[in-house]
């Protein structure tokens, strides 16, 4: 399981590439909050919709906050979603 985790990590981080125009998030490590990294709210609303094209769901409106918080949470997130 941990390379399919890895893969989405990526997936994640190509997303933010595709999204932004560089790579600033390429090398950021993955528990690293996304905030703290400099991407604004309007960035992750336009990464949440890029997700949700990618892999195929809609986002609960309950999902918990921490979920959105890191390249890590995201990924796992998908994960669950995808088991």
């Amino acid at each position: 399981m941990p390379d399919v985790e890895a893969e989405l990590q990526q997936r994640v981080r190509g997303l933010l590439a595709e999204l932004f125009g560089d790579e600033r998030f390429a090398g950021l490590p993955g528990s690293v909050s996304l905030r703290e990294a400099g991407l604004p709210s309007t960035g992750l609303v336009s990464l949440l919709v890029a997700l949700e094209d990618a892999f195929g769901f809609e986002w609960d409106d309950d999902v918990e906050p921490e979920v959105l918080r890191s390249i890590d949470s995201l990924s796992r997130h998908v994960l669950a979603l995808r088991s």
